[in-house]
């Protein structure tokens, strides 16, 4: 999908969220949302792939290859974290962007290998980034995809019903999922937490949280 098309899907996006009563205010700009979302639709590789077997604990905020199983995070998913608690109006707003980006889902017993939309890329940023309840079980080591999310806040990589021309149909569920979010954030019960400062890998030092 070239950058026009997504042009024009991102008018359709903002639209879409103006015309609909039950669709909520956006708690970013738009000018914003270009500068800090729309990037992550032209990165090429995330270095990831997202899975609903094993671990299946696959994240853009940790890629990895053959040769390196700690790759530098792209630039587009370094900024939002560097804007700390600011992101989460972002990506909040993102969660119900239905733009395919080139992050892939390997599928499921029911469900065919798909290209992943923003929404969900969004959503793995976010779940990394904040700490704690309301939106997970503190302490959780389950595995799984969302295994440690309370209910609410976790849609899966599959939950669209149609992808078509770089733009996928939301199920209700993921628009459920946004406004559970959203109440959290509107109630200042989000927590930052930088996902790399508990990560003492030298790949990953220029993104540690600097101690004054």
């Amino acid at each position: 999908m070239n950058m026009a098309a997504h042009h024009r899907a991102f008018i359709c996006f903002l639209l879409l969220g103006a015309g609909h009563a039950s669709q909520p205010p956006r708690l970013s700009s738009a000018e914003d949302y270009r500068r800090y979302i729309d990037p992550l639709l032209r990165v090429a590789d995330f270095g990831i792939h997202y899975y609903d077997d094993g671990a299946a604990d696959a994240s853009v905020l940790f890629p990895s290859t053959e040769s390196n199983p700690y790759d530098r995070p792209r630039e587009p998913v370094i900024a939002l974290v560097r804007l700390r608690d600011k992101s989460f109006p972002l990506l909040i707003d993102c969660l119900s962007d239905p733009r395919v980006t080139t992050a892939n889902f390997d599928g499921s017993s029911i469900t065919m290998p798909m290209k992943v939309p923003l929404g969900y890329v969004c959503l793995d940023i976010l779940m990394a980034i904040v700490d704690g309840k309301p939106a997970a079980r503190p302490g959780c080591a389950d595995d799984g995809l969302g295994a440690c999310m309370n209910e609410g806040f976790y849609f899966r990589p599959d939950d669209y019903s149609r992808c078509w021309q770089g733009v996928c149909d939301l199920r209700p569920w993921v628009n459920v999922v946004q406004r559970k979010w959203r109440e959290a954030f509107l109630r200042r019960q989000l927590r930052f937490r930088n996902p790399y400062d508990v990560m003492p890998i030298t790949e990953y030092r220029d993104f540690v949280t600097r101690r004054k």
